[in-house]
């Protein structure tokens, strides 16, 4: 899409008000500012995932059970403190889950300057059904070299977990 100069000198403009409201950078282009609509993230449910899992007691083996795998990814920022915590049904299409371990979570700054970014990962329980979880909390840190907190890093993410199924 082509823009005219005065158009993106607006829109630059218009970035900035956005990111003062927003309280941190947004990653997008004059195309995607046109449209006041970004694309956050993206899920896939796959059917035919295997999980393993292994008994702690005697005999002590490995067994396996097929399960629905939830894959999604999305991008974010860090905040002024180099940390960003959500929840993983922000970037979700559905806003009734039910995860469970295993979780694989993976985190990429994007930026030019040197840094690293860490993160953790708790499940969220559901208040009404004890034993089921409704939610993955993400924390990612972003972090300098030396290993003070990188503030305003964007980053890209991946989660990989069991989505139960829900029986309504």
């Amino acid at each position: 899409m082509q823009i005219e100069p005065q158009q993106l000198a607006r829109l630059v403009e218009l970035k900035k008000q956005l990111e003062g409201l927003a309280g941190g950078g947004i990653d997008a282009s004059p195309e995607q500012l046109i449209q006041l609509v970004l694309a956050i993230g993206a899920q896939s449910y796959d059917d035919g995932g295997d999980v393993t899992y292994r008994r702690i007691f005697f005999p002590q083996s490995n067994s396996c059970g097929q399960r629905q795998l939830l894959d999604s990814n999305g991008s974010s920022f860090s905040g002024a403190d180099g940390k960003s915590v959500f929840l993983l049904s922000s970037f979700l299409c559905s806003d009734v889950n039910s995860f469970a371990a295993p979780v694989n979570l993976l985190v990429t700054p994007r930026s030019a300057t040197p840094c690293y970014a860490t993160a953790t990962y708790s499940l969220v329980p559901n208040p009404n059904v004890p034993g089921v979880f409704q939610d993955l909390q993400v924390s990612i840190f972003t972090w300098a070299p030396g290993g003070t907190a990188a503030p305003n890093i964007a980053v890209d993410w991946r989660c990989r977990l069991v989505s139960l199924p829900i029986i309504g």
